[in-house]
């Protein structure tokens, strides 16, 4: 009661954003306070290689914490490093399953140079997407669109309370919670690749919540290029499809642990943290800040 108050007054100061600033560059609060110190307005993002990235915030929880924290300390701050580190050396990066950005941006700050492409099919968060382009002058390719196993249109369920629940897949986080369901396109990434005359990924994310294996369904040419693949996995099916998708095509796997780092295993699994890197061992040498070597769960030769 006493939290629920505290927010409600708190949404009442106007110019938020300005007026945590100062306690935002000296980090005197605690994260305790921070996570409910919700901020709306433009913000800036620091990133390792020092160009940074604008973002809109609207008092959202994943860009709360991106103000407060950083990159460095903040929301999967491991996926996030390792995926500016991987980005460096990537020409086309896709992002699918964008949200507002955050690894789109990241991918085009740490590589000014890359051909950037971010999928995200909710319309209010597609939104928000193009406006975070725009803040940085346009440097993403944004396509209103989800990705999957065919080419034409497919129901997407929304989260009522939460925008990043959104998924092809009804009653992905448990029945009963409430949602809303439209039609939306789909296209097949071999498709969409093959019209937009790209002949290469170097990169790319999968984060659709338990749509993955459609999105790597309709991506076949993923196993000619063998780009690096940050993918979240929420469950053993997911898990299983993704390791026999892969099979005998020479990558290694890391479960990200986002307090930890990249612990290398032999085998895929729902991740306590969500998320896995498969990489080809060439990459690994890019990796090394973040690598648990001292992990019981296997090794990388």
């Amino acid at each position: 009661m006493k939290l629920g108050l505290f927010r409600r007054l708190y949404s009442l100061i106007p110019g938020r954003i300005y007026l945590m600033e100062p306690f935002r560059r000296l980090r005197i609060l605690p994260s305790a306070w921070t996570k409910h110190w919700f901020v709306h307005g433009t913000m800036r993002i620091k990133t390792v290689s020092g160009q940074g990235f604008r973002m809109m915030n609207r008092g959202h929880y994943i860009e709360t914490l991106l103000y407060w924290n950083g990159l460095e300390q903040g929301w999967e701050r491991v996926s996030t490093g390792v995926w500016g580190a991987l980005s460096r050396k990537a020409s086309t990066v896709l992002d699918v399953g964008a949200n507002t950005g955050i690894y789109s941006l990241i991918a085009w700050s740490s590589n000014p140079k890359s051909q950037v492409h971010a999928f995200e099919p909710v319309p209010g968060v597609y939104d928000l997407l193009e406006l975070n382009n725009r803040l940085n002058g346009q440097p993403l390719n944004v396509h209103p669109i989800a990705c999957g196993n065919i080419d034409g249109e497919a129901t997407l369920y929304e989260g009522l309370d939460n925008h990043y629940e959104a998924s092809l897949v009804q009653d992905t986080h448990g029945k009963g919670q409430k949602q809303r369901a439209y039609t939306v396109p789909v296209r097949t990434l071999d498709g969409f690749l093959l019209e937009a005359g790209l002949d290469r990924v170097d990169l790319i994310k999968i984060d659709v919540e338990k749509f993955e294996p459609q999105v790597l369904a309709g991506f076949q040419n993923f196993k000619v290029w063998k780009p690096s693949l940050l993918i979240e996995i929420l469950d053993d099916s997911i898990a299983a499809f993704v390791e026999e998708f892969v099979k005998d095509l020479g990558y290694l796997y890391f479960n990200v642990n986002e307090e930890r780092g990249l612990i290398p295993t032999s085998k895929l699994s729902r991740s306590s943290t969500y998320n896995f890197l498969l990489v080809q061992a060439p990459q690994v040498a890019l990796l090394q800040p973040w690598i648990v070597h001292d992990s019981s769960e296997g090794s990388v030769g």
